[in-house]
């Protein structure tokens, strides 16, 4: 309470009270009986401090409030992030919890963490409730317990506070540059930030329609902030994918640069700006250049959002899928939460010969799309990756029927025509699979040295026109 740094001081008699809580309680379990042993206690927390941050539960109530959820779970993860003396989950080790009724000391059982942060959200209208709680695994006694009723634009100031509460629960004492990360901000328009969670939803779904929307997000959130690098990274982003899949107009690929341009601009070290170069990069084949700007961005940032996507296909296509086995445990640690990345992984693994681990990759990019389409059943991209993992797994009939809905729902879309064509040749329906590859060659939208490399036309090797066709 006398700190003469004020940061370091408690904030609230509310934290104040759940110190003297915990103090009380090591007090009476004889673990504080002296001073020297309250020191070695809190050394040995510093020596082991490992957190893993749950999933916040959506109390909205409703499912479209799901990606601003995932958003706030994932901001406070990188927040936490930045204190380099605390360990953190990255977002994929805890995705398997999302929406679980598990416990604290459950959840450091399975992860080996010492502690798990739990909270809750509940958006209405302009005000938002957050609660959260910090939980002693090996105990299941709560460190750090408090409750936000805050305007939605304070979201970010609400974020900054956890990560501050916890520091102070583990006695961590920040240095200057960890202070400066804590308190810095993507942007301090909540709802430019809003639009750009929005987009960044939409953008993982690749189909036409969904692309269109998501820059429609990205470029009203620019709107509300000219200044936010991450909306101008999204626009690039969108730019590279729509290029690749629906468009190639040059346009595209003269947006999405100025896009990456300004977003560098901005924030020199942005991952997500760097990222979207590799994208551009990798729409129009210039993989060595891809691979190049992606690992940058991986360098800077080890979770960037679809990095490890944009990178495992690069070297697949420029026929490196070794490459990829050797970076698969990487990719799924870090990018594991987004069903996307799944993809490449196993055409890699299924390429050399490891038919076990690409089963139980499978088995996993299978529970990421039922859930995503539990909770988002409407995106079309997820379904149709559902089509030909079932087909993989033998499950052919629930196969057909995922097939023929995602067809039906996106007939032109080249993104679900490519991954029909997978699924029809892994049912051994030759001619359907030929047929849209041949449909997409004649779009323009058949990257022929992915699909040469790709194990789901595994049927089709050796037949002439297949051959022919990716030559």
């Amino acid at each position: 309470m006398l700190e003469k740094n004020p940061q370091s001081r408690y904030e609230s008699a509310a934290r104040l009270k759940a110190e003297l809580q915990r103090l009380k309680r090591d007090s009476d379990s004889g673990r504080t009986a002296a001073s020297d042993s309250g020191r070695t206690a809190a050394a040995n927390a510093q020596a082991e401090c490992s957190v893993a941050v749950l999933y916040f539960e959506n109390l909205s109530g409703a499912k479209e409030d799901e990606y601003f959820r995932d958003g706030m779970t994932e901001d406070v993860i990188t927040e936490l992030s930045h204190i380099k003396t605390l360990k953190v989950f990255p977002r994929a080790s805890v995705l398997a919890f999302r929406d679980q009724p598990v416990t604290g000391p459950q959840v450091g059982q399975q992860l080996h963490a010492t502690y798990v942060l739990t909270g809750s959200l509940r958006r209405a209208g302009n005000r938002l409730r957050i609660t959260g709680q910090l939980v002693e695994t090996r105990t299941g006694h709560a460190l750090w317990v408090e409750r936000f009723d805050r305007e939605l634009k304070d979201v970010f100031d609400v974020q900054d506070e956890i990560a501050r509460s916890i520091t102070q629960a583990l006695r961590i004492t920040l240095s200057p540059q960890e202070e400066t990360a804590l308190a810095s901000k993507p942007t301090e328009n909540l709802q430019a930030y809003d639009f750009y969670l929005r987009g960044r939803s939409l953008a993982r779904r690749v189909t036409r329609t969904d692309l269109e929307f998501a820059m429609q997000m990205f470029e009203r959130a620019i709107e509300l902030d000219s200044r936010f690098a991450l909306a101008h990274a999204g626009v690039a982003n969108a730019c590279g994918e729509y290029y690749e899949w629906h468009d190639h107009s040059d346009r595209w690929l003269e947006k999405g640069t100025t896009a990456a341009e300004n977003a560098l601009l901005l924030e020199p070290k942005l991952a997500e700006a760097l990222l979207a170069q590799g994208r551009i990069a990798y729409a129009v084949k210039r993989f060595e250049e891809g691979i190049r700007f992606t690992q940058q961005a991986i360098k800077r940032k080890p979770d960037c959002d679809g990095a490890y996507f944009v990178l495992a296909r690069a070297y697949i296509a420029s026929g490196h899928p070794e490459k990829v086995v050797a970076i698969t445990e990487a990719a799924l640690a870090a990018n594991g939460d987004d069903y996307n990345v799944y993809v490449p992984l196993m055409v890699a693994l299924e390429r050399s010969g490891d038919k076990e681990a690409a089963g139980r990759l499978r088995q996993r990019c299978l529970e990421a799309l039922q859930q995503q389409l539990s909770l988002v059943p409407e995106d079309v991209r997820a379904r149709i990756l559902l089509a030909s993992n079932l087909a993989w797994l033998g499950r052919n009939e629930e196969a057909a029927q995922a097939l023929q809905i995602a067809i039906a729902l996106r007939p032109n879309d080249a993104n679900i025509l490519y991954n029909a064509a997978c699924t029809y040749a892994i049912l051994q329906n030759k001619q359907e699979a030929l047929g849209l590859l041949k449909k997409l060659d004649e779009m323009g939208h058949l990257n022929k040295g992915y699909a040469r490399q790709d194990s789901d036309f595994e049927c089709l090797h050796g037949d002439p026109e297949f051959e022919a066709l990716v030559a």
